[in-house]
């Protein structure tokens, strides 16, 4: 009877212990690692911003959609500190493309960020983009509007937001175009 209870007892002693070592990775919020891009014509900027509580080490990827194009361009081994940000900028050619990235803590537990066909754990969707960005001077340029999602948005909503970005007076609801009485 006591060597049950002591087996019990060290069972379950054990068993937090045991939990702590081999514990899965830590939960990411897509928040604390992100990625931003910005186009202007043919560049693109990329901005990688850790606002987790470990360093990260980063990789980022541009593939063309033509199957006649060389292989994806690939930046990689990115090492951010916590509260840091990464910057890079790339010149590519005319065409489309899509921006794929993977973020990885370096201490335990481990976090985990990026998109899908990069990271185990998918925080963000890849950015499509087409060079070269329009710079047609009309006031709705999508140079300015940055990754993480601005993509999916409806194109209304974009020129809503080059309007206040430009102040082309699209929103003055004296014009009449908005709301006016």
């Amino acid at each position: 009877m006591i060597k049950s209870v002591r087996a019990t007892a060290a069972a379950a002693l054990a068993a937090p212990l045991l939990a702590a070592v081999f514990a899965a990775p830590a939960n990411a919020a897509p928040e604390d690692v992100t990625l931003t891009a910005e186009f202007q014509g043919s560049d693109v900027e990329v901005r990688i911003t850790n606002n987790s509580s470990q360093e990260i080490v980063c990789l980022w990827q541009v593939a063309n959609d033509d199957p006649s194009a060389p292989g994806p361009f690939v930046s990689r081994d990115h090492l951010i500190d916590r509260g840091g940000e990464y910057r890079s900028t790339a010149t590519f050619d005319d065409g489309s493309y899509e921006l794929s990235w993977s973020c990885l803590g370096t201490t335990r537990p481990v976090g985990e960020w990026g998109t899908g066909n990069l990271s185990p754990t998918e925080t963000a969707e890849p950015i499509q983009f087409t060079t070269p960005a329009s710079t047609d001077g009309g006031g709705t340029d999508d140079g300015g509007i940055t990754g993480d999602g601005w993509h999916l948005l409806p194109d209304w909503v974009k020129l809503v937001f080059a309007a206040i970005n430009t102040g082309s007076g699209v929103l003055n609801t004296g014009s009449g175009v908005l709301g006016s009485s």
